[in-house]
């Protein structure tokens, strides 16, 4: 790349901000002269008139203003990514997108023993319903819930899934629907499951049930079947952790293997960093324990 001398640029950026060469002068630690000199020399690499020369003061031409702006965004650019790579030298960080129905109800009722046995790692959740991209290096890795064919990135699978019904333990006055006749009489709350994949196992011909509420956030949905609402088909490791507490209770015994599944996903040709490869031992260690209870 044919770049002009990064000191040229940063005395040009600071007269160009802060107006006067003096006070360019004191935030770069020079002299006046040394301002001056580093400006005129980047003048002379690209040929072009930056500042005006008038009455002992140097004032941006057209193109100098124009340039300025655009420099100060670049070493803006560089400034912040610097900072981000020096923070996770001094306190290591794993930025982890994850779904928030997942983050809520599976994993933050654990996080507290990995809290506790890696106090040095600082873990960074970013709730997302979106398949995060790598190529900004904000995210350093993601939990994910689909086929494991991704392009661009590297993922191993974490853990299955199943599909099964609940409702709230008070929904109807307590007289529970078990059967997929009568659930499929009952106000139905919707997200993204499939439901004919249930009425199959059930022994159930069928399509997708009207819904009586939809919701693009299976944690929304949840909410509403503990409020009372309706009943709802929803994955097992979501609603786990509610049905053992009682707040929910399952409907059926019904319970089919989910067409997904869970991945761990970092980006293609990148080495594991020791923070994800803890994280994942941790990670497996956990589905490990969840998988003996059930």
């Amino acid at each position: 790349m044919k770049l002009p001398p990064l000191a040229a640029l940063r005395a040009f950026e600071a007269l160009a901000r802060l107006g006067k060469v003096n006070l360019a002068a004191l935030e770069l630690h020079v002299t006046h002269s040394a301002v001056s000199h580093q400006i005129r020399s980047l003048e002379d690499y690209l040929g072009i008139a930056l500042v005006s020369r008038e009455k002992r003061s140097l004032v941006l031409t057209d193109e100098g203003r124009v340039y300025a702006y655009q420099i100060r965004q670049a070493l803006g650019e560089i400034a912040g990514v610097t900072e981000k790579l020096l923070a996770k030298t001094r306190h290591p960080q794993l930025t982890l997108s994850v779904l928030p129905s997942y983050a809520m109800y599976w994993l933050l009722p654990r996080l507290q023993g990995f809290m506790t046995a890696h106090p040095g790692l600082r873990l960074k959740l970013e709730s997302s319903m979106e398949f995060v991209s790598f190529e900004q290096g904000l995210i350093d890795c993601a939990i994910r819930f689909g086929h494991g064919q991704w392009p661009d990135v590297q993922c191993e699978p974490l853990m299955a899934d199943a599909l099964l019904v609940i409702a709230a333990p008070h929904f109807n006055a307590g007289a529970l629907p078990d059967t997929a006749q009568a659930i499929l009489e009952q106000p139905l709350l919707h997200a993204s499951e499939s439901w004919p994949v249930w009425l199959s196992a059930a022994g159930v011909e069928g399509q997708r049930p009207p819904a009586s509420l939809e919701f693009t956030d299976s944690t929304l949905m949840l909410e509403a079947v503990r409020l009372g609402y309706g009943v709802a088909l929803t994955r097992r490791s979501i609603a786990h952790s509610l049905i053992q507490r009682g707040e929910l209770v399952k409907l059926t015994t019904v319970e089919p293997a989910h067409s997904s599944r869970y991945y761990l996903v970092w980006p293609a040709g990148s080495q594991r960093s020791a923070q994800l490869i803890t994280l994942h031992t941790w990670l497996k260690d956990q589905i490990v324990e969840y998988q003996a209870s059930l």
